[in-house]
C-alpha cells in the first residue's frame, strides 16, 4: 500500500511541477514585463525591482491570485497589491492564479506524502 500512495505522489508531483513550471515561464516572460511597463507608463515607481532568485515573479503571482479570488492584497508585505492588480488584465490573474495553485497544491501533496509515510505507516 506505501508503494501505491508513493507512486500517485510521484506523479502528482511531477504534473504539478510541470504545470507550474511552464506557467512561470509563460507568467516571467509576458505578464511580469507588461505589468511593469504599464506601471511606469503611469509615472510610478516600478514594484520590487531586485528579482532574488525568482521571487519578483512568485510575489506578482501571489498577489494577482489573491485578486482573482476576490481577497483583499493590499496588506501583501512585498510589492504594493493594489498597484499591481490596477495594471493587470484578466488574463494576468489568471495566470497568477494558475501560478500560485499549482505551487501551493504541489507543496501540500508533498506534505502529505511525508505524512502518510512517516506517521501513519
Amino acid at each position: 500500500m506505501t508503494e501505491e500512495y508513493s507512486w500517485i505522489e510521484l506523479m502528482s508531483v511531477l504534473v504539478l511541477f510541470l504545470v507550474w513550471g511552464i506557467a512561470l515561464l509563460i507568467f516571467n516572460r509576458t505578464t511580469v514585463p507588461r505589468i511593469d511597463k504599464r506601471i511606469e507608463e503611469a509615472g510610478c515607481s516600478r514594484e520590487m525591482p531586485v528579482d532574488i532568485m525568482g521571487t519578483r515573479a512568485l510575489s506578482f503571482s501571489d498577489v494577482l491570485a489573491l485578486g482573482f479570488l476576490g481577497i483583499n492584497s493590499s496588506k501583501y508585505p512585498f510589492i504594493n497589491g493594489e498597484l499591481v492588480n490596477k495594471y493587470a488584465t484578466s488574463y494576468d490573474k489568471g495566470l497568477g492564479f494558475i501560478v500560485s495553485i499549482s505551487q501551493y497544491v504541489m507543496f501540500l501533496v508533498v506534505f502529505i506524502g511525508w505524512l502518510i509515510r512517516s506517521v501513519i505507516f
